[in-house]
């Protein structure tokens, strides 16, 4: 009953509903000690405001069960988003050195400091469990990862080398072995390696863009055909919603809405923007009728572009189209002085965005390139591999693009940038 009613607080978080979720988890919570319902109830409050009483409920969840990757994982991420900084996960070092054999907690820890780029206390948690477990894949492969991001190239292809060797079937194995060896500028053992995974999942999205990346590598003139810049990205000029003078009064409604839903604290872990705030649940399932007002006048644009998309059934954009097309996800971003989004792809989606609530005048005439969108140039550093393309945001401008192209913001100097991106899949 405990994970029914986890998987029904966490729907009803995914929808906007915090206090009802509250509500249910606070009952739960009291019927049963479960780790689980501990960490969605602490959970649900953060995301209701509540954020002293969350921070309650999880630190005495974690003294309760002190070894619950889980819990910590709350707990950590909580602390984090609530301005700990580098020691937000001080609980989870002592619960990881307390049982050093609990490879599963070891992980879980590891992971999060490597996404709080605390780099060196992960290396030492994965060696460590590595030594301890040798034939641990994912121990290794989360080693892998870390090395290939800081640079340490050819201890990376190592390690992931020997893991994908060892399991030729996992697929994020072998995606992996491929990023390091695009990052040393072997490309074409990368395409090779690449080849029976697109042809196996022709939509992963993160195998098109690792040969998109490869093909560009190599000056291969395919590369052009995959990342077609110049006719799949482009940009709209939102037509103001029924019952607003104009798209200047339906942004300010809009931005109004959005700064009520924001998440409080420093920016999620796991996500791509710096400097700013997010918000945490699927705008598409909001009641607010000036969000779903936003929604209803992204259909017609949305609509344009996928028409617009003829040619190669075989290209990875176009071969997915059909006759229809859902809203997978919407968000909004705040970013502040200085803020950022890192170069990213978003693997679930088909189609994604980024439409432009609000802008500082920061990013206006002779401040250049502030604060644009710029595409082509991947997180880390690949030969060969730059931006191909920038974007000029402008109050009211969608921005359309295949989801599994690189993009990212180049950061700006004083204001606040509002944003409210979303996703499409075609049903």
């Amino acid at each position: 009953m405990s994970r029914e009613l986890v998987e029904q607080a966490r729907d009803l978080l995914a929808g906007g509903r915090s206090g009802e979720a509250v509500e249910l988890m606070e009952k739960a919570a009291a019927a049963s000690g479960a780790p689980s319902v501990q960490t969605m109830f602490g959970y649900a409050l953060y995301h209701d405001g509540r954020i002293a009483d969350a921070r309650r409920v999880l630190s005495a969840a974690v003294e309760r069960f002190p070894f619950d990757a889980g819990l910590h994982e709350a707990n950590a991420r909580m602390l984090w988003m609530d301005g700990a900084g580098e020691r937000f996960a001080d609980a989870f070092l002592a619960a990881v050195a307390a049982r050093q054999g609990d490879l599963a907690l070891r992980l879980k820890c590891a992971d999060l400091l490597r996404l709080a780029d605390n780099h060196a206390a992960a290396e030492q948690l994965l060696r460590d469990g590595v030594a301890r477990d040798p034939r641990d894949p994912t121990l290794a492969a989360t080693l892998g990862i870390l090395l290939d991001e800081r640079g340490r190239l050819d201890e990376a292809l190592s390690i992931n080398g020997a893991v994908a060797r060892a399991f030729p079937q996992a697929v994020a194995l072998q995606l992996n072995l491929a990023h390091t060896l695009l990052r040393l500028g072997r490309g074409r053992e990368a395409l090779a390696l690449l080849a029976p995974v697109r042809a196996a999942m022709p939509d992963l999205q993160p195998a098109i863009t690792y040969e998109g990346m490869a093909l560009k590598q190599l000056g291969d003139p395919r590369h052009d055909w995959v990342c077609n810049y110049k006719d799949h990205v482009q940009a709209f000029d939102l037509d103001a919603p029924r019952g607003f003078a104009d798209i200047g009064a339906f942004n300010a409604a809009l931005g109004a809405s959005l700064r009520g839903m924001l998440d409080a604290g420093d920016h999620p872990l796991d996500q791509s923007l710096r400097w700013g705030a997010q918000t945490s649940y699927n705008l598409k399932f909001s009641t607010d009728p000036v969000i779903r007002a936003y929604f209803a006048a992204l259909e017609a644009p949305v609509t344009v572009y996928i028409d617009s998309l003829r040619g190669d059934a075989a290209h990875p954009l176009v071969g997915r189209k059909t006759k229809g097309f859902a809203f997978s996800g919407g968000w909004s971003v705040l970013l502040r002085p200085g803020g950022f989004h890192v170069n990213h792809t978003h693997p679930e989606g088909w189609i994604s965005s980024s439409y432009y609530v609000s802008l500082p005048k920061s990013m206006g005439g002779a401040s250049g390139q502030e604060g644009w969108i710029k595409f082509g140039e991947p997180r880390w550093a690949v030969p060969g591999c730059g931006i191909e393309r920038v974007v000029e945001p402008r109050e009211g401008r969608l921005v359309l693009f295949p989801s599994f192209m690189w993009h990212g913001t180049i950061p700006f100097s004083s204001g606040e940038r509002m944003t409210a991106p979303f996703d499409v899949v075609p049903v």
